[in-house]
């Protein structure tokens, strides 16, 4: 293959790997090279990855590097302290340590080199010489055996690429594993076909007759086997990276600052499906970057799973800023005419009483009396149990509004006909043939809800709580499918999110499923839920540009460390002793009289006696409890295009904030 623009001849059009070096492969019309590129599957299936602590980009760490680079200055410095003390201990220790030998039977030479062992592993053990020597030994050892005469080893041929179908080969199924190798080889595989197919290989590995189904597939379809019912094999477009790999996305580099955790400073940062599990949340203002920089990658990477029957997503867009063509199956939008999907009123409800409950919560306006509440709780119950009973079904939206305009508590009725608008009732009640309902994410599927908040701002605001909430009944129903991660994305979600919903994180976690939730600030929420999403959201991210109101509460969050400070006191002190001032005769005087007449010219003094300066120099070290991040420091110290970032997993692990340069 040649890359001075002729082309390598022969070659029929296909994928082939990238003339210029880049780990990706490039399409080949017959004649010219394209611009149509993709990553190079085996390349990046066998690259290195190093998986140890959360909202660390796993792809691209060598483990071996890694280990090369903690043994640091540091470990270098205990190492050489250690080798000078061993020739100290060896001193001090050699009559004693020669007496006890003797006494166990150990004479003359023997003596001595089980003593001088004895002292150089203790020694080696305690500096850690054997970690570095191996380091230095891979960093100098050429030089060394050049020095002193010796040949250099040629390095040896890099290893095979591990087998990426190994499991069907082993099993015999030797064709169906060269079909998916040409495959990979044209560039015809994807990162999402990969992680894909072998999700269903490992699930049916020890079960041969299941594996034997499965190769049979690959043989018919090869990398289209157990497409995503949209037929997409990758998403329009990407903004982030992401390694499907480890399910991560990658959002910035962490910065190196001094605040920054030892595990994280300059490493490049991400998060993936298992911290999301805790739930997230995002607080910034207005045009800080967390909807394009942090929440579209994350969008970006639950589609990619769910385009590898690994996920499902929802996401309430309430000003358009996901509207993206082609990424998302379900794309619900009242005022576009040319929207072909509903919304089901009760949608993932099992019973009657479950679709009041939910749909009283998103109708009724926050603050409301307990007992308008409960009456409107059983006037919908009620209403919902007779009609089904009566005609098998649940009601319409008109239909509902008519069956309890008579008997209906009042204020219910007149949240219902916010609703009454021809554009809701055709999303409510028209579009029967293609109509969502929550149970639906129960299977890999991506939906995008657009809130009319121009045309019917308390309608739209219904609508999002509705959505939300249909969303935490549906993963805490003891039915649902917990192979699949759902993921709810809502942006301005203070004013969506009620008591069910902030009491719906915790069950959401053990149902594999998260909650992001943006907001501009946390005076959005109302104020007796927020420290109950702080609590139940295991994941924070903060933005430039916060209030000092929102920066003290997320202090307080944060909490606080014991620090030592370090006080340094100096002073001066002044020490005169007497004398006297010698000169001509007439001149001599003690030196209290000496002020006003030393000044004279022409006058020659000479001062017996003298004085002295003592400088005085103190430190004092004591621990004291200072914010981990203070409200100040929240403020001032969060740049433009940074987030402070603490993230948190389902087993309980924790980071400290991290700063993120989102832009890195």
């Amino acid at each position: 293959m040649t890359t001075d623009g002729q082309g390598p001849g022969p070659l029929p059009p296909g994928w082939y790997a990238d003339p210029s070096g880049a780990p990706q492969v490039r399409y080949w019309t017959g004649r010219a090279w394209t611009e149509r590129t993709r990553p190079d599957v085996q390349s990046w299936v066998h690259g290195p990855r190093l998986v140890d602590v959360p909202g660390v980009f796993a792809y691209g760490r060598d483990p071996e590097a890694a280990a090369a680079i903690r043994v640091s200055r540091e470990a270098r410095q205990r190492a050489l302290r250690y080798l000078l003390y061993a020739p100290l201990a060896g001193v001090v220790l050699a009559v004693p340590a020669s007496i006890i030998l003797t006494t166990i039977g150990l004479n003359g030479a023997l003596l001595w080199v089980v003593y001088l062992a004895a002292v150089l592993g203790a020694c080696g053990w305690a500096g850690g010489w054997v970690p570095v020597g191996r380091v230095l030994w891979e960093q100098h050892g050429d030089r060394v055996r050049a020095l002193a005469g010796a040949a250099k080893k040629r390095k040896a041929p890099p290893p095979p690429k591990p087998d990426m179908w190994l499991d069907l080969r082993q099993a015999g199924h030797v064709a169906a594993a060269s079909r998916l190798d040409s495959a990979a080889d044209h560039g015809e595989l994807t990162d999402v076909d990969y992680v894909r197919v072998v999700r269903v290989i490992r699930q049916a590995r020890g079960d041969q007759d299941r594996l034997a189904a499965v190769a049979a597939e690959i043989e018919d379809a090869g990398p289209h086997a157990w497409l995503h019912p949209s037929g997409q094999r990758d998403l329009p477009a990407r903004l982030g990276e992401h390694d499907l790999m480890t399910g991560q996305v990658r959002l910035g580099v962490a910065s190196a600052s001094a605040k920054n955790p030892a595990t994280h400073a300059g490493q490049t940062f991400a998060l993936d499906a298992e911290v999301l599990r805790t739930s997230l949340l995002v607080i910034g203002p207005t045009g800080s970057g967390k909807t394009r920089s942090f929440a579209r990658p994350i969008v970006e990477l639950l589609g990619l799973q769910t385009l590898t029957n690994m996920a499902s997503v929802v996401v309430i867009d309430p000003h358009g800023d996901y509207a993206l063509p082609g990424f998302f199956d379900v794309d619900i939008d009242p005022l576009d005419p040319d929207s072909q999907w509903g919304f089901d009123l009760f949608g993932g409800a099992r019973n009657p009483a479950e679709a009041a409950d939910r749909l009283a919560g998103a109708l009724l306006p926050p603050g409301v009396e307990p007992e308008a509440d409960a009456a409107a709780h059983n006037g919908l119950d009620a209403a919902l149990s007779w009609f089904r009973e009566r005609e098998g079904r649940y009601p319409t939206l008109k239909e509902l509004i008519a069956e309890l305009a008579e008997s209906g508590p009042r204020l219910l009725v007149e949240r219902l006909r916010l609703l009454d608008r021809p554009a809701l009732v055709e999303l409510f009640d028209g579009r029967g043939d293609r109509k969502f309902s929550m149970r639906q994410i129960d299977r890999p599927v991506r939906v995008r809800i657009a809130l009319p908040e121009g045309a019917y701002p308390q309608a739209a605001r219904i609508l999002a709580r509705l959505a939300v909430s249909q969303f935490v009944q549906t993963v805490s129903a003891p039915d649902v499918d917990r192979s699949i991660f759902k993921g709810l994305v809502v942006d301005d979600a203070g004013r969506f999110v009620d008591e069910y919903v902030v009491q719906g994180l915790q069950r959401a976690r053990a149902a594999n499923a998260g909650l992001i939730l943006l907001a501009q600030s946390m005076r959005e929420f109302p104020e007796d839920l927020r420290a109950t999403v702080f609590a139940n959201t295991g994941c924070k991210a903060v933005f430039a540009g916060i209030d000092p109101q929102d920066a003290s509460y997320i202090a307080d969050f944060w909490g606080k460390q014991w620090v030592a400070e370090t006080t340094v006191t100096t002073g001066q002190e002044n020490t005169t002793r007497s004398g006297t001032i010698t000169g001509p005769p007439e001149r001599s005087r003690s030196v209290k009289s000496m002020g006003r007449n030393a000044k004279r010219p022409g006058q020659l003094l000479a001062l017996t006696g003298g004085s002295s300066v003592a400088q005085q120099r103190s430190v004092s070290t004591k621990p004291v409890e200072r914010y981990v991040w203070s409200p100040s420091e929240i403020i001032n110290e969060i740049p433009t295009g940074h987030a402070l970032v603490s993230l948190s997993t389902a087993e309980g692990f924790r980071t400290p904030p991290v700063l993120v340069d989102l832009r890195g």
